[in-house]
């Protein structure tokens, strides 16, 4: 796999950044949420995992996972409210990083009204109140609901051409947006579908998954993965340039959706395994 080498932004910075926005956040949750409505913080996702190769975290593109559980999020679902909350959080962040590296982009979700439509997430922490473990989610894991989550790409791969012919220079990020959310899950849900256990699956960072991919013969499929966000640093570190990375980027991640599609439709579930 690719080195984390000297051609890339030091990895210790880029964390120290990632915690600076996450405290950032926490912070103005505290300050503009009531004690007794704020019933639990957490954080998950590629920036939280290890990073074993610079596949794991592409700044910008990759999100920074916050879900928040309150009693009641009226308070919160405000325009004004919001515009308020970012200005504060982004204020925060600037007085703890004056010269960041990349700005981490965060991705807050309500998770009230979301718990009974979700599954509980593997390698989440808890920043603050109730801990995940103890939070009641309405669907089990289950690879039949992987199965299915991998076909959902099908409407948005057969539009795409519409997003992508005028996005030319830095709005080339904007696609890959659109394709980073889509693919993030993919590698995962194949594993899933293609009989790997829960923490095999859902467990891992990219560089893991991506190996497991190719231990379950899957290997075309893992290398188009790697290459998506790899080339997608390559956009990144060039300040959004160079935008052949951007376009080398959306093919492969085009070729990782339609995998999974291929795999949702003709594969059935298989026994759960796992890898020694």
């Amino acid at each position: 796999m690719h080195p984390w080498d000297s051609s890339y932004p030091d990895p210790p910075q880029l964390r120290l950044e990632i915690g600076a926005m996450q405290q950032s956040i926490l912070e103005t949750l505290q300050q503009q949420v009531a004690p007794d409505n704020l019933l639990g913080v957490y954080t998950k996702g590629s920036s939280q995992k290890t990073w074993d190769s610079p596949m794991d975290y592409v700044p910008e593109l990759s999100d920074l996972d916050v879900q928040v559980l309150l009693q009641d999020d009226t308070p919160l679902e405000d325009v004004r409210v919001a515009l308020g909350f970012q200005a504060a959080m982004e204020r925060r962040f600037r007085a703890r990083v004056t010269r960041p590296l990349h700005l981490p982009r965060p991705q807050i979700q309500l998770l009230r009204s979301r718990l009974e439509h979700y599954a509980p997430s593997y390698g989440v922490q808890t920043l603050h109140g109730l801990p995940y473990e103890e939070l009641a989610f309405g669907k089990p894991n289950h690879p039949s609901t992987d199965r299915a989550m991998l076909m959902e790409p099908q409407a948005f791969l057969t539009g795409l051409f519409d997003s992508i012919m005028d996005r030319h220079g830095k709005y080339m990020f904007d696609v890959l947006r659109q394709l980073s959310w889509r693919i993030g899950p993919t590698g995962s849900r194949i594993l899933s579908v293609l009989g790997a256990d829960f923490q095999t699956a859902w467990g891992g960072n990219r560089t893991q998954i991506y190996t497991r991919l190719k231990c379950f013969d899957q290997a075309e499929l893992a290398d188009h993965y790697a290459a998506f966000y790899l080339l997608a640093w390559d956009f990144f570190r060039s300040g959004y340039q160079n935008t052949n990375a951007a376009r080398e980027a959306v093919l492969a991640g085009v070729a990782v959706l339609k995998a999974g599609l291929a795999i949702g439709s003709t594969v059935s579930v298989r026994p759960t395994s796992t890898l020694d």
